[in-house]
């Protein structure tokens, strides 16, 4: 009979560390550090001018996508503690699945749709069509249920390993509907900002700037899920999804901070300051009156009145076009 010894010793021969273990601690590290980008980008939203005049929903969603992620980043945390701490050489416990990883699983699930509906609810202020709001909105429901299908089964498999290779269609189908949403929010409102030019210097800079803000969040998280797809569908029974997935809550909660805490850049800085090439058209005035002309046809005398037209500025103007993004 084989002594408990050479069972553990026979179990850790047939589990690849690196693969599972490893990749989960580094993950967890990771996501520390995107975890005080976070806290960073919240503190600096609720002290930012435009934080402090925002909404108090807007604030509201703000203050729970930062407990969210603090809620994720505890769950986190405690996996690898739950292996290489509380059991600490008993190999037969890195088969089994802590309560944690579906659960962490699910609270990115909800971090994703809401920020996955923020972006759909701008793409409805910008473009005002029902069709592809309804279309975008889809895709998020889809992403939504997809993610809470897949961690609620797992939670009927004891053997972690058992779960992932079962529950491969599942769970790829679930990062393929992710991909599918997230390019399909970034390209309605790519598409829709480059529609609102409006041949204005200032607000085609502003939507210039939010075009590049837009692609450049939408694409890091886009980019992170199908790296999560990649390593599910090649390796399945390893641990790599876990590396990536600890990130995505993150890396999607960041996007949105990032797009209100750079609402000043988008402006393009301080909404006061003056231009000394431009021309204040608020203030451009229509001469009308009489003019006399001499005989050697120079002009002798000018009387004059002036009449000032309101029109609305270019600043005016962005600040229009900004209402509808910001």
């Amino acid at each position: 009979m084989a002594c408990p010894q050479d069972i553990n010793a026979e179990i850790l021969s047939q589990i690849e560390l690196g693969p599972t273990i490893g990749v989960t601690y580094l993950g967890v590290a990771i996501s520390c550090m995107i975890y005080g980008v976070t806290c960073i980008q919240t503190f600096q939203y609720y002290r930012s001018p435009k934080g402090i005049t925002d909404t108090l929903f807007l604030k509201l969603i703000v203050i729970a996508l930062w407990l969210l992620d603090t809620a994720h980043q505890a769950l986190i945390i405690s996996i690898p503690y739950h292996y290489l701490i509380l059991n600490y050489a008993n190999p037969i416990a890195l088969l089994t699945t802590v309560w944690s990883i579906p659960t962490e699983i699910i609270v990115n699930a909800v971090i994703a749709f809401t920020v996955e509906t923020f972006f759909v609810l701008r793409i409805w202020k910008l473009s005002r069509n029902p069709f592809v709001t309804a279309i975008c909105m889809l895709f998020t429901v889809a992403h939504l249920t997809m993610n809470l299908v897949f961690p609620i089964r797992t939670f009927f498999y004891p053997n972690l390993v058992e779960a992932e290779t079962k529950l491969k269609s599942t769970g790829s189908s679930g990062l393929g509907v992710a991909v599918v949403a997230d390019v399909t929010i970034s390209a309605a409102m790519v598409w829709y900002l480059r529609k609102g030019r409006t041949g204005l210097r200032k607000s085609d800079d502003m939507i210039g700037r939010l075009i590049m803000l837009t692609v450049t969040t939408g694409s890091l998280t886009t980019t992170f899920v199908i790296a999560n797809l990649i390593a599910y569908l090649a390796a399945p029974s390893q641990l790599y999804t876990l590396f990536f997935n600890f990130m995505l809550g993150k890396l999607y909660i960041n996007s949105l901070l990032t797009s209100l805490n750079s609402r000043t850049f988008v402006r393009g800085g301080n909404d006061t300051t003056v231009h000394v090439n431009s021309v204040p058209l608020s203030t451009f005035q229509a001469e009308q009156g009489t003019v006399n002309i001499g005989m050697s046809g120079r002009v002798t005398d000018i009387t004059a009145t002036s009449a000032t037209i309101p029109m609305k500025s270019e600043s005016d103007m962005s600040d229009m076009k900004f209402a509808y993004v910001a």
